[in-house]
């Protein structure tokens, strides 16, 4: 080989691993979202390398990282997307399946003790086998007093126990103290209650669209029409929402064939959830307040949309995004909106700010504080016997 050749040889080697080179930045640019999205990551790195290299002080940079990240999330101004550390993440997935670590008791602060009420007992949970029941009061958990603390303390201390013995010390109605062991362990709570009220009406009430609500509602509908409901009444009272797919199994076994839920993506393009030709034909109401929120408020709307129902209650809120969770390989995620929602007659719920009832019925404080604690029987409930009376109309 002569001197030209090997020139033109080193040549088109440079050539090559340039053009590999060339390649490789291409993708690395392209994953950040192109040379500006490049810069913002390069110019992260550096500060974390000058952190890393000149900081006098201890640093986590894990926890910088993910401090970081939670405000870069939070600096989008949108109250419903957020970062999740990988702690986060798994507490985020059992709240989504309706599970949580504990002894099942609902509590609430007692003012004459300083420690917790039990306002209520998750039916053959840990709480209720060992011998605990509403009306007693949480002193302490492993000699440990409670009173005065927070709620968030209590949970602690019993998840501290989570899978094994935790020792409660609870104060009796009659006023004496007992020792009671009961193991902390995963509880699923159901999120759909229902029974059948006077005049054959049946009331199911959906306390959340997480997992397992939508087969719960749709078991509770037949049930009730079973046991001879001639109109239903939905209650979705400070239900948060959850997950569109069980949101579209209830309303699809409820409303005929059509469009129920329209979403679009940031260029535009949009997409239709759609329901079957089977239906329930049953004069139906919905009972919502000012914390309906998400799945809830639009389970409310769409029923309403195709004239299947009425609703009663407080006006909402009206959030008219659906969130998406990226998981991160770290174990953290994102949880971003990453859609807009329209009912199916086409209304955007933000701009329409929520939704109007039928009947505009409002609980006292009293009322409220009894509903919130599961104390206010439907016969009693203003807004339920507001949806009951709406189901006349419909007949």
């Amino acid at each position: 080989m002569n001197g030209s050749e090997k020139s033109r040889g080193r040549l088109r080697g440079a050539l090559c691993a340039l053009a590999g080179a060339l390649a490789v930045m291409a993708i690395v640019i392209a994953g950040f979202g192109g040379f500006r999205g490049f810069g913002r990551a390069a110019k992260f790195a550096a500060v974390m390398r000058i952190i890393q290299s000149q900081y006098v002080g201890d640093a986590d940079l894990d926890h910088t990282t993910d401090m970081a990240l939670a405000e870069a999330i939070a600096s989008l101004d949108d109250q419903w997307s957020y970062y999740m550390d990988a702690e986060g993440y798994d507490a985020y997935q059992d709240y989504s399946a309706n599970v949580y670590q504990g002894i099942g008791v609902t509590i609430q602060a007692d003012e004459a003790t300083g420690g917790f009420l039990i306002v209520a007992t998750e039916r053959d949970g840990p709480a209720d086998r060992a011998g605990l029941t509403t009306g007693d009061v949480i002193l302490a958990v492993d000699g440990i007093s409670v009173v005065g603390k927070t709620a968030d303390d209590l949970r602690a201390l019993i998840q501290a126990d989570y899978g094994k013995q935790a020792l409660v010390t609870a104060q009796g109605a009659d006023g004496q103290t007992r020792d009671v062991s009961v193991t902390c362990e995963e509880i699923y709570q159901d999120p759909v209650q229902y029974e059948m009220l006077d005049g054959d009406v049946g009331y199911v009430a959906i306390s959340n669209f997480r997992q397992g609500s939508g087969e719960g509602a749709v078991k509770a509908v037949d049930t009730l029409i079973d046991q001879g409901a001639q109109a239903l009444v939905f209650d979705v009272r400070d239900d948060p929402g959850g997950q569109v797919s069980e949101m579209v199994t209830i309303l699809d076994h409820l409303l005929p064939e059509g469009d129920l839920f329209i979403r679009t993506d940031k260029k535009g393009h949009e997409a239709a959830e759609k329901s079957d030709a089977a239906c329930i034909q049953l004069p139906m109401a919905v009972v919502v307040n000012a914390d309906s929120y998400s799945a809830a408020e639009f389970f409310a709307a769409a029923l309403r949309d195709y004239g299947w129902a009425k609703i009663a209650g407080d006006p909402t809120t009206g959030k008219a995004r659906s969130q998406v969770t990226y998981s991160l390989w770290d174990g953290s995620a994102v949880h971003l909106s990453k859609y807009t929602y329209l009912t199916p007659e086409r209304t955007d719920l933000y701009e329409a700010g929520g939704l109007r009832p039928d009947a505009a019925v409002s609980l006292s404080e009293e009322e409220l504080a009894q509903f919130r604690n599961g104390w206010l029987e439907p016969a009693d409930d203003p807004q339920v016997q507001a949806a009951v009376a709406l189901l006349g109309e419909q007949e």
